[in-house]
């Protein structure tokens, strides 16, 4: 494990514009502004992150991303699509990350002051992983206090990830790049940022706010156009207070779907 300081911290948001749910979702229109934006936005209140770097596919329908990542003078690294490890292997190696603030780009709500606990968690040392608990680690203790899900913040070194990359060959693994040290916590030292003191009204673990369908992003956008008047850095906890405020966005967060 390598200290924070004087270490190069690389946030690597894992996106894509091809989904069999939502195709097109990492810039559609959010507020005015493509949704990965507002995401970058949002984690560049951050004072610990050096770099923001998009890793997304070699597919053509990705080469509008990586236009914008252009245009926005963001690094891009474009890989295979099916094997996400793989692609954040080699963006961390292109880019020199030394330790690795690792999101994904249907993760729009993640706040700066979770990197930061998240990042300083992980420089107490005697560690490998850190991440913010949510029901994606069904291996974690059930007596932990868990953010809903997309919420979610990931930290480690690039020693790690070599280590994860190359041990992993299942191709789950590959495509969930670090579900297999999330599997594997006898290999990986893993620590949890959990949603209690500072963040106890984060403790929603039945709530998500993964953009996964179109009506999630209508939802965001509902909670984006309420709260960003009021504070153009919210907090995911005025987005949960201003949910819980209207019975109708439930449909949003979980849309019915019609039998085909």
């Amino acid at each position: 494990m390598i200290s924070i300081k004087n270490s190069k911290i690389t946030a690597i948001i894992a996106a894509r514009m091809g989904s069999s749910r939502f195709s097109g979702k990492t810039l559609a229109n959010l507020s005015g502004k493509p949704m990965i934006e507002r995401m970058i936005e949002r984690i560049r209140f951050s004072n610990l992150i050096d770099e923001v770097v998009i890793a997304t596919t070699d597919l053509p329908q990705d080469d509008e991303l990586e236009s914008w990542a252009t245009k926005m003078k963001l690094g891009c690294f474009r890989g295979f699509s099916e094997d996400v490890l793989g692609r954040l292997k080699i963006a961390a190696d292109k880019y020199s990350a030394e330790i690795i603030v690792e999101m994904l780009g249907d993760n729009p709500l993640v706040h700066s002051s979770l990197i930061n606990k998240a990042l300083l968690e992980y420089n107490k040392g005697d560690v490998d992983y850190v991440a913010t608990v949510t029901n994606e680690y069904p291996k974690a203790s059930k007596k932990l206090k868990r953010f809903p899900v997309g919420i979610r913040v990931q930290i480690f070194s690039h020693k790690t990830l070599e280590l994860c990359e190359k041990l992993s060959k299942k191709r789950e693994h590959r495509e969930h790049a670090t579900s297999f040290i999330a599997e594997n916590p006898d290999i990986f030292k893993t620590r949890f940022v959990e949603a209690k003191d500072e963040f106890s009204l984060l403790n929603r673990p039945e709530l998500t706010f993964a953009v996964n369908q179109v009506e999630n992003l209508e939802l965001i956008r509902k909670l984006f156009d309420t709260c960003y008047k009021i504070d153009n850095n919210f907090k995911v906890e005025q987005a949960i207070q201003f949910y819980d405020s209207d019975k109708n966005l439930r449909k949003l967060m979980f849309p019915e779907r019609k039998p085909e």
